[in-house]
Order: C-alpha cells, then structure tokens, then sequence
C-alpha cells in the first residue's frame, strides 16, 4: 500500500521535472560577409552549396562557381547557367543526373579573385563561400 501511495506522489514530480527542460537550439552566428559580400569597400561575392552526392569537393566547386557567377554580373558580365537534370525511379531505387552549364559572355573582360574565406555552416553542412576582387 505504501509503495503504491509513494509511487503516486512520486509520479507528478517526474512529470514535472521533464517539463520543465528548454530544448531551444542552439543560435548559429554566421559570419557578415554571408549577407553583406563587399564589406569594407571590398567588392565580393558569396556562393553557396549544399551538401553534393559527389563529396565535400563537388560542393566547394559549385559554390566557387556561384560565388564566380556572382561576381561577373556585378562587373557587367552577361552570366546564363543552365541546369538539365533527369530522375527515373524504378521501384526503391532513384536513378539521377544533372548536367550544368554556365555561359559567360564579356568583351573580353578578365576577373580576377581570390577566396577570402570559407564557412560551413555547423547544421545544415552548407558551405559558403567568400571571393573578392583583386
């Protein structure tokens, strides 16, 4: 009888104890240069990729090309990418393929840029990536 008694109290202190947790993530600070790319009179751009079924360095070089892309538009390059992707599923199993293409037209205009910095964002392992003008 005790034991039942003592389990009953007991019972809304565990309750309680659990309720009582804060389970907020914890705040990402990302760099400034992420939202604001020409900091410090600097001119620059920030390309970004996800997470490449190729591996780490895929990824890199798709947000260098993006952040590259980037800044040849902000210098009057015309800049037109074309992404072909095709899917077949079969069943469980997913077949796929993309094929980029970017074309980039200049009166002979060269761009010349170095990465600055690279952050990697801790959650979502999206990689950005920070080229500036020489």
């Amino acid at each position: 009888m005790y034991k039942i008694l003592f389990f009953i109290l007991l019972l809304p202190a565990i309750f309680t104890a659990c309720q009582n947790r804060d389970v907020r993530p914890i705040p990402i600070e990302e760099p400034a240069w992420v939202l604001q790319p020409s900091l410090g009179g600097k001119v620059g751009a920030v390309g970004s990729a996800r997470e490449h079924f190729k591996g780490k360095s895929a990824q890199r070089r798709l947000a260098i090309s993006r952040a590259l892309d980037e800044l040849a538009q902000q210098s009057g390059v015309q800049v037109e990418s074309t992404i072909k992707r095709n899917e077949k599923r079969e069943g469980m199993r997913t077949n796929s393929s993309a094929e980029i293409y970017t074309i980039q037209n200049s009166s002979n205009e060269t761009i010349q840029a170095h990465i600055q910095e690279v952050w990697t964002h801790p959650r979502t392992k999206e990689i950005y990536v920070w080229l500036v003008a020489d």
